[in-house]
């Protein structure tokens, strides 16, 4: 019982508990509604809404130039107010540039993508970028002014309207146009609910009293936009290629049925992970700016992260097709097929994602985008060397898996030798 009191009264544990009891609920409901949306929309359907869903991605990776991951590092609140300022600037930029590039091109797209129902969905895409890029600035503002509950109340609104919207919308429009609308709720509906916060109206009302100058910050968190933005756009866009190829080698059929896979296995899991993952990056920035050394608390977590998952991951990786045809239905079997392959690359995945912000509390982005770009290339030829030797589907995958999960191995353990020397920089030093 004393063990449990001491723990119970940990600034930490109660932080992890209160993300855990949002995002728990933000895992939860999209699980809750699979089975009756795989029942409205087709595999075809989810393919059209993937390829939508990573041209999205893109262009959000670049809204603020990633500048609203540096919210947490200032020491000072008016320098907080004034980095959330410029995001919110260069995100309305941003959202302007890409709609006269995209829109006038929709038809075109579409040809390159050989799909005939994103033109119309790419018309969604300007509304669908500003809202996930305030929404992701403020849940950073919030992460930053400890305010956990209030990010967790944010996930638990997003992942109910997506869903429950996708569900609602496909009664009347079962069309990837119902699934991308339910998309573009999940982002909005929450932006909406935290305005009835007094903090986050506050920040609204004085966001644009800007008090340091845009070039110090651009100079000071330079790293950011010059190397984290080309890190985490060309990570997107691996995983975009890569679905482009599936779609151009083997179908949309095969396309509709992994996206659906790893979307239903992938986003739960970065929920979870992100849970402890904001928690941490917090309370790393304070331990670094203090000089501590982090390395026995990185590979706490990535312990106990894997103790959690090996159980739920081993029955996927045994029982895929059994689970996916029972909870989503006969025409989805073969999306447990490809369940069972990745299962492995997904528990890897859930090990390394919480500790995936440290190349940015650390300063080392360069070396982690240098990692990036070999995966990413190593992704791609494998792809493109299996469609050569004429392997199907599944064969591909499993060579596909088997090359991440080293990948993410590798990177795990560089990042427990990097979390082991690092000081947070609060100077311009660079790696």
């Amino acid at each position: 019982m004393s063990w449990i009191d001491r723990y119970s009264r940990n600034p930490f544990v109660k932080n992890v508990a209160v993300m855990f009891s949002g995002n728990g609920l933000a895992i939860i409901v999209p699980f809750l509604m699979a089975p009756f949306i795989s029942r409205i929309y087709t595999p075809e359907d989810f393919a059209a809404f993937e390829l939508w869903v990573r041209i999205l991605g893109l262009v959000v990776i670049v809204g603020s130039l990633r500048l609203e991951f540096a919210i947490l590092l200032p020491k000072t609140e008016e320098e907080v107010l004034s980095l959330v300022s410029l995001c919110f600037r260069i995100l309305v930029l941003i959202t302007i540039i890409s709609s006269v590039i995209l829109l006038p091109l929709a038809e075109v797209i579409g040809e390159l993508l050989n799909n005939s129902q994103v033109p119309d969905l790419i018309y969604l895409l300007p509304f669908a970028v500003l809202a996930q890029g305030v929404l992701n600035i403020l849940n950073q503002y919030l992460i930053k002014t400890r305010s956990f509950k209030e990010s967790a109340f944010s996930k638990i609104t997003m992942a109910g309207s997506n869903n429950v919207g996708k569900f609602l919308l496909g009664l009347k429009y079962p069309t990837p146009i119902g699934l991308s609308l339910g998309h573009f709720l999940g982002v909005f509906t929450p932006v909406v609910l935290m305005l009835r916060l007094k903090r986050v109206r506050h920040l609204f009302e004085t966001v644009f009293q800007v008090k340091v100058a845009t070039r110090y910050l651009f100079h000071r968190y330079k790293d950011f936009p010059l190397v984290n933005t080309f890190h985490a756009f060309f990570h997107e866009c691996q995983y975009a290629t890569l679905l482009f190829l599936v779609s151009s080698f083997y179908g949309e059929l095969a396309l509709g049925l992994f996206g659906f896979a790893f979307r239903y296995l992938k986003v739960p899991l970065t929920v979870f992970g992100s849970s402890i993952g904001q928690v941490l990056n917090e309370q790393w920035a304070r331990q670094l700016n203090e000089g501590l050394n982090i390395r026995s608390s990185i590979l706490k977590v990535v312990s106990f992260l894997f103790l959690v998952g090996i159980l739920p991951f081993a029955s996927l990786f045994f029982f895929g097709e059994e689970i996916f045809s029972f909870v989503f239905g006969h025409d989805w079997t073969i999306a447990g097929h490809y369940a069972e392959i990745i299962a492995p690359w997904l528990l890897v995945n859930f090990v390394s994602s919480p500790i995936s912000s440290l190349p940015i509390l650390l300063h080392r982005q360069t070396a982690f985008f240098k990692i990036s770009v070999v995966s990413g290339v190593l992704n791609i030829a494998l792809v493109i060397i299996a469609n050569r030797m004429g392997l199907e589907f599944d064969k591909m995958l499993f060579w596909l898996s088997g090359l991440n999960v080293a990948i993410l191995l590798f990177v795990v353990i560089w990042l427990v030798q990097v979390g082991s020397m690092g000081r947070l920089k609060t100077d311009n030093s660079q790696n």
